[in-house]
């Protein structure tokens, strides 16, 4: 904790004055035009961000519609040409600074707005407000052309927010931070950079507040019994899979899951029990995965305008929801859900997150029964067709504590793109102090994509790709090799 802690007193904790009227100059010719076609990412963040700009664009009158896309490449363009065909502007929120020249290269007659966190390329990080050619205009806002990591400081939902405000719209700062603990920027034990600022406009305009408490899912909606019983970020040693041992774990606390007034919750405890209960997962947790054990304790953002003891109050189970939906391919109800439905789509989305969190337990015990194999520069496994390609990232990054990985090592996850029989998807996953030394994934699978003819791209601690099934082995010794 003391690298990190150093580390965010040299970042910024708010936008500067360059970045504010650069952001300020993308807003406003965004209120200048009309007629949109919103594109986005299907993971929490990116749905936070399609939302953030949805109720912009509602706030300000424009007409628009959305599409969620699981990726941003040269066959997902040719559906994106399609549908905005009919449009005069096409905005990329959570994703189009790394593909740029692809987006130049197919659309010759629109305004372009690109909302991103994601590293573009060198050429791509200056101040200037677009690039403009004949008929094309493309106006781009991202963190890191001012000095901002996009990985850690700020994410997508959160310039999509920084956008709104220089609109006078703050309606959804609690969504941006939803869209930043999603997107794991939290994983430091609080959010840091920018998200500070965001943070801070969320507590003035009262809907948000934070504080150091337990970070398991389910510590405001779910009962103690169930939350230790299927928790799975991380596994907790002789509890996970068994909700007889939580019980009996929690009454050797003197503490008991159920009273009067039915099932007891986590914040419903007394903070006394709150301490006994943390010191005794620390303990078991220490005897199996020392980061886990540090892992345990960091900031949780709870929503304030959300009913007490429900699963949109805190912030990382709301993000969960969103992943769920993105990762089982219904993404609209994730956009719905933070546009503030509580109804139909919301009970909907439920029960999209217990397929959703069934098949993460499930990933995550076949690679504690199949194993992990092992590189000079990572660990990696190829679950074919065993792990559902839109989840093998999360079980990637997830395996660094429930297996209790050497986090000298970054993590690559393969598995079968379901959409084409001769492509592979590729997950990788770091971790903060593999950063700080130097990894930057995104750049890995850049490098590695243009020597196999595959595409990717992504954060120096979070990276994707796609590549062919016969290159999967050449990918991986270029991975592996000294020149990457």
């Amino acid at each position: 904790m003391k690298d990190n802690d150093e580390k965010s007193i040299t970042i910024k904790e708010k936008l500067d004055a360059d970045a504010r009227k650069q952001i300020k100059n993308f807003a406003e010719n965004l209120n200048n035009s009309d007629d949109f076609l919103l594109v986005s990412h299907h993971d929490a963040d990116g749905m936070a961000s399609c939302a953030i700009i949805s109720d912009l664009l509602n706030f300000l009158g424009k007409n628009y519609e959305f599409k969620i896309l699981r990726q941003l490449d040269s066959t997902t363009i040719e559906t994106i040409k399609t549908i905005a065909a009919k449009r005069a502007c096409v905005i990329f929120s959570d994703m189009g600074s790394g593909q740029i020249e692809l987006i130049k290269k197919n659309f010759s007659d629109k305004k372009i707005f690109i909302i991103d966190h994601h590293l573009p390329s060198p050429e791509y990080l200056k101040t200037e407000i677009g690039f403009e050619s004949e008929n094309l205009k493309i106006y781009h806002t991202n963190p890191h052309i001012f000095g901002i990591d996009g990985a850690f400081e700020v994410s997508g939902s959160g310039m999509c927010y920084f956008v709104a405000r220089e609109l006078e719209r703050k309606k959804m700062v609690d969504i941006a931070i939803v869209g930043a603990v999603g997107d794991m920027q939290d994983s430091s034990g609080k959010l840091i950079g920018v998200n500070r600022e965001i943070l801070s406009d969320g507590v003035e305009e009262g809907v948000i507040k934070f504080k150091k408490d337990i970070r398991l899912f389910g510590r405001e909606s779910r009962p103690l019994s169930y939350m230790l019983a299927y928790a799975t970020d991380p596994f907790i040693p002789d509890i996970t899979g068994s909700e007889n041992a939580a019980k009996d774990f929690l009454l050797s606390l003197g503490i008991k899951p159920r009273n009067d007034d039915g099932w007891v919750n986590y914040v419903d405890l007394k903070f006394e029990e709150r301490q006994k209960l943390i010191s005794a997962i620390y303990i078991k947790f220490l005897n199996f995965s020392p980061y886990a054990a540090n892992s345990l304790i960091g900031e949780v953002y709870t929503l304030l305008k959300e009913k007490k003891r429900t699963i949109v109050r805190d912030a990382k189970e709301f993000a969960t929801i969103l992943n769920s939906c993105g990762r089982q391919k219904m993404p609209e109800l994730g956009i719905y859900i933070c546009l503030g439905d509580r109804g139909e789509k919301f009970n909907e989305a439920l029960s999209v997150l217990e397929r959703h969190r069934l098949m993460i337990r499930r990933g995550i015990e076949y690679l504690k029964t199949n194993g992990l194999k092992e590189r000079n520069k990572f660990y990696y496994f190829d679950a074919k067709s065993a792990i559902d390609e839109n989840v093998v990232g999360i079980i990637a990054g997830m395996s660094y504590s429930s297996l209790n990985l050497n986090r000298d090592k970054f993590i690559i996850g393969l598995a079968d793109d379901s959409e084409d029989a001769t492509m592979k998807k590729v997950s990788a996953r770091a971790n903060q102090d593999l950063v700080k030394r130097g990894v930057n994934l995104g750049n890995l699978m850049r490098k590695g994509c243009a020597e196999v003819r595959g595409e990717g791209g992504g954060h120096s601690v979070a990276a994707g790709a796609r590549i062919t099934k016969e290159s999967v082995d050449k990918f991986l010794e270029i991975l592996d090799g000294p020149e990457i």
